[in-house]
């Protein structure tokens, strides 16, 4: 009987390290992933969250999570794409194709001009969403009265997150108070320590020429500009002009009011390795290859600031909630520096890094790391449950009550690492 439980128990696992891997059939069933960090936030998967352990109760949150949906950050790669089309279809050489394109690009550009780098109406939903779901599922905490931190960094777009975050929790729960903080001060406990000298990684230069290399295979622009174009030779442009058509692309989804889709551009076979290349870019960029630079090293302050935090809050006895609003970079890596599964994955080459780490899972639009603490009256012992894109998660530290875990094991964990 035990020897068949353990069969079991092994299959399970091996089932669900089989679901949560990406293949490459399973990542174009669902084309906007192909967008990487520009996926917009598709929401939790996972309906119910387990029940805490008998006689526990939720008293904190701690969220960090990534701003909303945008605009592009720069405007160039509208620019690029629409004085390339423009001068072919002056000159007679655009393709139907070519035309319809140009025309797409202009009514999107006439949209995003002014707004680099903005909250799309998107973004502003998204929050909204993220802490309705939050106040639904821990109504017995949110709907209390009680002190709201939340720290923004100084991004406009970070803000505008925080700003709609909070208005949706103060619709509900108009007792709360909330202080909003975003200034340069702030950003080493939001965004970590940009300017930490790290340690070189042993394999850096070659890891970076890797990723180089997949970008310029994935680049090969031959056959698209085939298809935009009738005689009109793009020279050495025509790699520029499909990186400028992808970013835009892209980018589409997070604005879906304009009605616009330019991702059947691309065939399967460029989206996959476009993002295959942006996969092992962000994989090599935290560190999570052997060789890699660390860089998530950087979010150490946020961790710890993090740790404080939560000591402090059980310290007082008083429920509490937490928010910070960050970006794509800090997020993925403050995930691989906390340990959570999906950044545990065992990389040994970035070509194949996508069969254990999906970065379109990891930083999608609105992406975010919640805390949620528990604790039992006449008890000391402090559980902790990890949620990573309101979905439950775990880190390598051994619990009796997964998914939840003892804060003290949690700390100790990310001390030694």
């Amino acid at each position: 009987m035990r020897r068949c439980l353990l069969t079991l128990l092994c299959l399970a696992v091996l089932c669900g390290t089989a679901s949560a891997q990406t293949t490459r059939a399973r990542l174009l069933q669902d084309l906007p992933r192909t967008a990487g960090a520009y996926w917009a936030y598709p929401g939790p998967s996972q309906e119910k969250l387990t029940p805490p352990p008998a006689g526990y109760e939720p008293f904190y949150i701690s969220h960090y999570g990534r701003h909303g949906s945008r605009y592009l950050g720069e405007n160039d790669a509208y620019e690029l794409a629409l004085s390339m089309l423009d001068s072919a279809g002056r000159a007679g050489k655009l393709t139907p194709l070519g035309r319809d394109v140009l025309e797409k690009l202009r009514v999107c550009y006439a949209d995003a001009l002014h707004r680099e780098g903005e909250l799309s109406v998107l973004g502003g939903e998204q929050h909204r969403g993220i802490a309705r779901r939050m106040y639904e599922r821990f109504p017995e905490l949110l709907s209390l009265p009680m002190k709201v931190d939340a720290r923004s960094s100084t991004a406009g777009r970070c803000m505008m997150s925080m700003a709609f975050f909070c208005q949706e929790l103060k619709g509900r729960n108009p007792s709360l108070e909330i202080g909003l903080r975003a200034s340069e001060r702030e950003m080493p406990f939001v965004v970590g320590d940009d300017e930490m000298a790290l340690p070189a990684g042993s394999a850096a230069d070659s890891l970076q020429k890797v990723v180089a290399d997949m970008r310029r295979a994935a680049f090969d622009a031959t056959r698209l500009t085939g298809t935009l174009f009738d005689g009109f030779d793009t020279g050495e442009d025509g790699p520029s002009l499909m990186y400028a058509l992808h970013t835009v692309a892209a980018d589409l989804q997070n604005v879906p009011e304009l009605g616009i889709s330019l991702l059947d551009l691309f065939t399967p076979d460029e989206l996959f390795a476009i993002w295959n290349a942006n996969n092992a870019f962000w994989v090599r960029y935290v560190g999570m290859a052997p060789g890699a630079t660390p860089r998530y090293l950087r979010q150490v302050p946020v961790r710890d600031s993090i740790v404080r935090a939560a000591d402090q809050v059980i310290r007082s006895g008083e429920p509490a909630l937490t928010l910070r609003f960050s970006h794509d970079s800090s997020v993925a890596t403050l995930a691989y520096l906390m340990g959570l599964e999906e950044t545990q994955g065992q990389v040994t080459t970035l070509e194949n890094a996508y069969e254990s780490v999906s970065i379109d899972r990891l930083v999608p639009m609105a992406c975010n790391i919640q805390l949620v603490f528990y604790r039992r009256e006449g008890s000391d012992d402090i559980l902790v449950k990890f949620l990573y894109n309101e979905n439950e998660t775990t880190i390598p530290v051994k619990t009796d009550v997964s998914p939840y875990y003892h804060w003290t094991d949690v700390r100790r964990f990310w001390k030694m690492k």
